[in-house]
């Protein structure tokens, strides 16, 4: 009888380093946006590294067929109209493959948003910021620091982030 309670509590005290070594990692380790440069849907050139010169950058990623996306995109357009003027630049990146690419236009259009494009057709992007797929949200600092990470959408995930963008940039009026 001994033995199999032994065996338990060290698999439980094992268990219980493991697990506190795993969070300890999570909360020492800030990640820092690799330095990107992309196409835009309009034909020009995005710069991480510039962007970040003028302020904190929120990408979203997306993909022309994802269900969720189409309900949190709105969200986000909203959001850029209320941060844009405290200095904050809102990118949607649109990760669909190469053979969806000429469906991203339309689909602006269809659903009305104006936010900028930058196209990932490859998902490296994606991978470059351990992302499993989309819908996923970024906030990046000015100092290149990835401060708030979002995978997946459900209603009311659009005040998380808005909490976070207070967070990072203080309370609207202050400064």
């Amino acid at each position: 009888m001994a033995r199999p309670d032994l065996l338990y509590i060290l698999f439980m005290i094992k268990f219980t380093i493991v697990l506190a070594f795993g969070l300890l990692a999570d909360v020492a380790r800030a990640e820092t946006a690799p330095q990107l440069v992309l196409d835009r849907l309009d034909g020009t050139i995005f710069s991480l590294e510039q962007a970040l010169a003028e302020g904190p950058v929120v990408f979203d990623f997306w993909a022309t067929w994802c269900k969720p996306c189409i309900k949190g995109l709105p969200k986000i357009q909203a959001l850029s109209k209320e941060y844009t003027g405290r200095g904050v630049q809102v990118l949607t990146i649109n990760s669909d493959g190469p053979r969806n690419l000429p469906k991203v236009r339309p689909f602006m259009r269809r659903y009305k948003l104006q936010l900028p494009v930058l196209l990932d057709p490859t998902n490296e992007v994606l991978k470059q910021f351990h992302l499993a797929g989309v819908p996923a949200t970024l906030v990046i600092a000015a100092d290149g620091e990835v401060f708030y990470k979002h995978q997946g959408y459900r209603p009311g995930d659009e005040k998380k982030l808005k909490a976070k963008l207070d967070e990072l940039l203080g309370p609207a009026g202050e400064g």
